[in-house]
């Protein structure tokens, strides 16, 4: 055999393999291009639908339509709806005239991104809407209208928050009918939820005492919350007995009345817009409640319809300053140390804005000031709580409606806040004027915690000048 012959057979033989290994390599490559360009095309689809998801939700602008319709027919063929934006190259109009407002709400409060869903879910222009159709059906006095939007609107707030649908009971006590909208009961209408919600955040946001001091939920009228007894601790020798001082289980007395705001409104409410409709029962009326509040809490002397005690009225032990008509900076040193030591841990100061303008001159022996703003205390600013005026003596100082020459020191724990059921919503028409008189309240109690049996209010101290 000849040997040339053998070689370029395989040499043949070799080429012919490599060249179907090379025509396979370049369609395995082909295949495997195509998928990755098919896979980055749905990638990047996906990424842009959930943008324009995640945008809509976030801005809540109205869509905008399409540049052809699903006809084919060019927009420009068919005038847009009122409420469509019109897009262009370079220009897109927005046919919603209260988004600034919307976005406002959201951001004029430190709100979490949880607080910032739930507001978006209780108040946009879909939700609104319902409440202006809830408040007409109100107002006309049509019970299976306003029960019907009453439903509409709660559920419409829940499925916002991603909670499956569900109806509370609409009314607080007694039952509707056709003449008087109640029978049997004064408890009035709760307040639908998003309405309800936006309102609390609104009354918290103003009331700086409803923060600091302990709420106890109240199951009916009254309620009785437990008072901390007093017990002496002592050594014992072995084999010996402790000394018996077992103290007496007592409790203090909270009884529910009304706090809320009352407005009078006719046609002209109701023609208003939607947006300003909610704001009406939610913001203003929650900014009037929360203001109530800090006001019953510090000054409630339990007569009439006010609460059983405010601080002003509650057994505190109350320091003379060393001047006449002045506070220096010793009456705060003894302020300080009057309270006991076990009560200073979470204690603030509280008083009126013209005790803080005296604060602010106070100087110690080395003229540093006392008192430090919110910005020059040495904290970390998201650690500041914005209602607090800054800091004395390394203690939050609040201003609230007090007297003007008092100053407080104490632990506001120890002050109980009762809250009874919801915030109600009730209505009825003057007959004089025609105006449909609205009002809006919640059912509190509160007292200063005693300390003791005895009734001491040991968690709290007082210099009055």
């Amino acid at each position: 055999m000849d040997k040339n012959n053998d070689t370029e057979e395989i040499e043949g033989g070799g080429s012919r393999e490599l060249d179907a290994i090379n025509s396979m390599t370049e369609r395995l490559a082909a295949s495997i291009e195509g998928v990755r360009e098919d896979a980055r095309d749905e990638a990047l689809k996906a990424v842009t639908e959930f943008a324009d998801k995640l945008e809509g939700k976030r801005s809540r602008r109205a869509p905008v339509p399409p540049s052809r319709d699903d006809q084919g027919e060019s927009r420009s063929q068919s005038r847009p709806a009122a409420s469509e934006g019109v897009e262009f190259s370079t220009l897109r109009a927005i046919g919603s005239a209260v988004e600034p407002l919307y976005r406002r709400m959201e951001t004029e409060v430190h709100r979490s991104s949880e607080e910032v869903a739930e507001f978006r879910s209780a108040r946009n222009p879909g939700v609104d809407e319902l409440t202006k159709q809830w408040a007409n059906h109100v107002n006309n006095g049509n019970v299976e209208g306003r029960i019907r939007s009453y439903n509409e609107l709660n559920d419409a707030y829940l499925k916002g928050l991603g909670v499956s649908e569900s109806q509370r009971a609409s009314l607080l006590e007694g039952t509707p009918n056709a003449s008087s909208g109640f029978a049997n009961g004064t408890g009035a209408e709760l307040l639908p939820l998003p309405l309800a919600g936006q309102l609390i955040l609104a009354r918290d946001k103003m009331s700086k005492m409803r923060r600091l001091v302990t709420t106890f939920p109240m199951t009916s009228q009254t309620e009785r919350v437990p008072v901390l007894p007093i017990a002496t601790a002592s050594t014992r020798a072995e084999n010996a007995a402790f000394t018996d001082n077992t103290p007496p289980s007592e409790s203090a007395l909270l009884a529910a009345t009304d706090l809320g705001v009352e407005f009078s409104a006719g046609r002209n409410f109701l023609e208003d817009s939607a947006f300003s409709i909610a704001n009406q029962l939610t913001v203003v009326a929650g900014n009037a409640i929360g203001a109530e509040e800090d006001e019953q809490i510090s000054n409630s002397a339990g007569a009439g319809s006010d609460i059983t005690e405010g601080l002003d009225s509650a057994t505190i032990t109350t320091l003379a300053t060393a001047g006449v008509t002045t506070i220096a900076y010793v009456d705060i040193v003894a302020l300080y140390y009057a309270l006991p030591q076990q009560y200073r841990r979470d204690s603030v100061f509280l008083c009126s804005g013209a005790t803080m303008t005296d604060i602010m001159a106070i100087v110690d022996g080395s003229g540093r000031p006392v008192f430090l703003s919110a910005l020059q205390d040495a904290r970390l600013i998201s650690d500041t709580d914005p209602d607090q005026a800054g800091r004395l003596f390394n203690k939050p100082i609040y201003e609230i409606p007090t007297a003007d020459d008092t100053l407080y020191f104490g632990n506001p724990k120890w002050y109980a806040l009762g809250s009874r059921t919801g915030i109600r919503v009730d209505t009825e028409r003057e007959v004089t004027t025609g105006l449909r008189k609205w009002v809006i309240d919640e059912r509190i109690d509160g007292r200063v915690i005693p300390t003791a049996a005895v009734n001491t209010n040991n968690a709290w101290r007082k210099t009055a000048y």
